[in-house]
């Protein structure tokens, strides 16, 4: 069985238009199985079977797709080999057909802030497959989206495309490249699971000062947040939160080589991951304002909740602002000079 985050090389059924769809949300709910229960017997990402299977963005390895159809639907066996499948593609059929997004050119960045920031940003709400870079986020939050959209074409010369999911709130934004990718993991970064994996900060951005505090953005911007220390106390906390003890480190490591003094907190020690979270967090009420000079933020809800709370000297919950964080527009990052 491969392990996640590595590319099948199969044959490939390809259904016909809506039929992949159906087989997979046909095992799902007939059998009362979460997206989790469906990607771990197969041992394939969400990710992986809720969106690229599930909605018909790539075709499915033809030794999984039979064992599917033999576990769930046996007795429908003949007849979605003959009428839902269209035809059975061969092994590294996209290469055959030289595939343009997959192979397309990219330019290749210098160390950069900018690259500091992406780099950041993808460990925060990143997902790396073989050929894909998906972003995930919530749809209120679609003008950090379009910033990130923007970055990543200054830096490689790609384009995204974005997709609103279906009965939630949730907006992916996604980058094809198999050049892209590459790159990513040669900085630090991981196909699939990012905690197990153990993503990581790459040493480089340590080196200066202008790429921590552009990778601490980044962070802030999709793991981090600021909310209230004390109800009824004019007091704020930035708080930084994952799962990965890896990520956590490297977030401590960049705040106190910028001057900040970081308090942690974890559910567990485990070498693994955090079973509820790992946390890290800036307490001290100059530091909140020092990171906002510093630092800054792209992402319309920080911004917008720093405002209120410099004006009120409270925090408002993001579902009240909510109009107004959609109404902000984001050219460059905020500073409170």
């Amino acid at each position: 069985m491969r392990k996640r985050g590595k590319y099948i090389i199969d044959k490939r059924m390809k259904f016909k238009r809506g039929y992949q769809r159906k087989m997979i949300l046909k095992i799902k709910n007939d059998n009362n199985l979460t997206w989790k229960n469906l990607a771990d017997e197969f041992d394939v990402s969400i990710q992986t079977v809720m969106n690229d299977w599930g909605r018909e963005f790539a075709t499915i390895p033809y030794s999984l797709g039979i064992r599917m159809i033999d576990k769930y639907l046996s007795k429908e066996k003949n007849l979605i080999l003959s009428y839902w499948i269209s035809e059975i593609l061969p092994k590294k059929w996209g290469q055959f057909l030289a595939g343009e997004l997959n192979k397309k050119k990219i330019k290749i960045p210098q160390e950069s802030e900018g690259l500091a920031e992406l780099i950041a940003v993808i460990l925060g709400d990143g997902h790396l497959e073989r050929k894909t870079l998906t972003m995930t986020g919530n749809f209120f939050e679609r003008e950090h989206h379009k910033y990130i959209e923007t970055l990543v074409n200054e830096l490689f010369g790609l384009s995204a495309y974005n997709i609103k999911l279906k009965g939630s709130n949730a907006l992916q934004t996604k980058f094809h490249s198999t050049e892209l990718i590459d790159f990513l993991i040669k900085n630090g970064l991981v196909l699939g699971n990012k905690i197990t994996n153990k993503a990581r900060i790459p040493e480089w951005i340590f080196s200066k000062r202008e790429f921590m505090l552009a990778a601490l953005r980044g962070l802030f911007d999709t793991d981090g947040g600021i909310y209230n220390k004390q109800k009824g106390y004019k007091r704020a906390l930035i708080e930084f939160q994952t799962h990965s003890p890896f990520i956590r480190d490297n977030t401590i490591k960049l705040l106190q080589r910028t001057g900040f003094t970081p308090s942690k907190s974890a559910s567990n020690n485990s070498s693994i991951g955090c079973t509820l979270a790992c946390n890290t967090r800036i307490q001290n009420q100059k530091e909140i304002h020092k990171f906002f000079n510093v630092v800054g933020s792209a992402n319309p809800k920080n911004i917008l909740r720093y405002k209120y709370f410099l004006k009120r000297g409270e925090i408002p919950l993001k579902d009240k602002i909510y109009k107004e964080i959609c109404r902000i527009k984001i050219i460059r990052p905020f500073k409170r000079l």
